[in-house]
């Protein structure tokens, strides 16, 4: 999906189940360079399994996504750019 204000484009991947979390985030990755977006939002069902995924590649996700569920959501909500890609789980 994407989302676009006129100035920004958000590219968002939603993943139900995450497997392998290197691989998914750069299939999101390729996806946003292809679509031009700005920014790339991941959004991750908040079960039990992916909440272990995210934590066993908590380096590689701190790396990639710089801003957390509740800044992004506060961000978008007023309309704002959330001033870098964002991990929402949800």
């Amino acid at each position: 999906m994407l989302l676009w204000n006129g100035e920004l484009t958000i590219g968002v991947e939603a993943i139900s189940r995450l497997r392998d979390v290197q691989a998914q985030v750069r299939a999101a990755q390729l996806k946003r360079q292809d679509a031009k977006a700005t920014r790339l939002i991941l959004l991750v069902a908040a079960t039990h399994s992916n909440r272990r995924a995210l934590a066993l590649a908590e380096r590689l996700i701190r790396a990639e996504f710089t801003i957390g569920t509740r800044p992004a959501f506060v961000s978008l909500s007023a309309g704002r750019d959330p001033g870098g890609d964002a991990l929402i789980v949800t």
